[in-house]
């Protein structure tokens, strides 16, 4: 999907907005906690439905994992047999919905991956969803998979719009800039 302009960086907030979190720098496990932690005291004296919370704080762990395991770039910091990678979150809430935003540069083979994957979650109804996820649950994760292979599953099946992301190539190299939204909303 190009949605005409990539986000250069996350959450481009308008004057209504309530940013909670806004993260640009390297991502490692004990980060990740920490803004983990900011997410979680930000929703317990904002948001009152715990199925919300629920949801909210699962999808910013999903897109805060696939920038550590998955970021592309030549700014990786080798740290005890784990590469901290390089990208930007950001969660806030106007108009009645929290946004979650990631960019991250990937490579052009998971251009193809992640565009074919995004495609095919943007057309599924919720129910394909579940079913996809609980197959992905018991199936093999492919060689390239850093993990079980359902994060964006994951996340499809806890927005409340479909997936939106931009993938653009760079000029100067072999990575393209990745941003993926997730919008989550009151049932």
């Amino acid at each position: 999907m190009n949605n005409g302009s990539l986000r250069e960086a996350p959450c481009v907030a308008g004057s209504q907005s309530l940013v909670a979190l806004q993260y640009t720098g390297f991502f490692s496990p004990q980060n990740i906690t920490a803004m983990g932690e900011v997410v979680r005291l930000f929703l317990e004296n904002h948001e009152g439905s715990a199925k919300v919370r629920r949801r909210l704080f699962s999808s910013f762990v999903e897109i805060a994992q696939n920038i550590l395991r998955y970021s592309q770039d030549s700014l990786a910091l080798p740290h005890q047999e784990q590469l901290y990678r390089f990208g930007s979150v950001c969660l806030r809430y106007d108009a009645g919905k929290y946004t979650l935003e990631s960019t991250n540069l990937v490579d052009h083979d998971a251009c193809d991956r992640l565009r074919d994957n995004l495609e095919s979650l943007r057309v599924m109804s919720s129910e394909e969803i579940k079913q996809a996820y609980r197959h992905g649950l018991r199936a093999e994760s492919p060689a390239w998979s850093k993990g079980a292979n359902i994060g964006l599953l994951t996340l499809a099946r806890d927005v409340s719009e479909p997936l939106e992301y931009d993938l653009r190539p760079l000029e100067a190299g072999e990575f393209s800039a990745f941003w993926l939204k997730a919008t989550i909303c009151h049932d």
